[in-house]
């Protein structure tokens, strides 16, 4: 009778070890450009949000022939929806009717435009021409504009 040989096919430590420094290698090197990765895509989701508020206010002015107001505050970095009738403005009923924060490590600035910290939009479309700039603690900077009345805000500045 005769015994088959059974021969090991497996992995020195050695090699294993190799392997495993290359990979630490290669990591530690990708590492430092996934860094600013993160913040990218918190500046495009802050600024997405504030131009979907931007739509809500001109078509919820449009939809209740009620002039609607987007308020500006620097003080608590951040921005609401309200509706102003007369001299009376009084914060939407929903979600957009509260503060809405940005983010801790962005600034947020009413650049240009606006009547005292507000971007006004109005029953017939229109809207206060005004410049918006969210800028990131790493220095990224997005700009929201509309330039005239007539048209809707959108990016103008800033990487996308």
């Amino acid at each position: 009778m005769t015994r088959s040989r059974c021969t090991n096919l497996a992995f020195t430590l050695i090699e294993l070890v190799v392997v495993l420094t290359i990979i630490s290698i290669t990591i530690a090197m990708a590492a430092p450009s996934l860094r600013g990765w993160s913040d990218g895509a918190k500046l495009r989701d802050a600024t997405d949000q504030f131009l979907a508020a931007t739509q809500l206010a001109r078509s919820q002015a449009i939809l209740t022939a009620t002039e609607h107001v987007l308020s500006i505050d620097p003080a608590t970095n951040g921005y609401l929806l309200s509706t102003r009738t007369g001299e009376t403005t009084t914060p939407v009923a929903s979600e957009w009717g509260r503060i809405t924060p940005m983010p801790m490590e962005f600034r947020f600035d009413l650049v240009s435009g606006g009547e005292n910290g507000a971007i006004c939009f109005f029953p017939d479309s229109r809207c206060t021409p005004a410049v918006v700039r969210i800028t990131s603690a790493r220095g990224e900077i997005t700009e929201i504009a509309c330039n005239s009345p007539a048209e809707p805000f959108r990016i103008v500045g800033g990487a996308r």
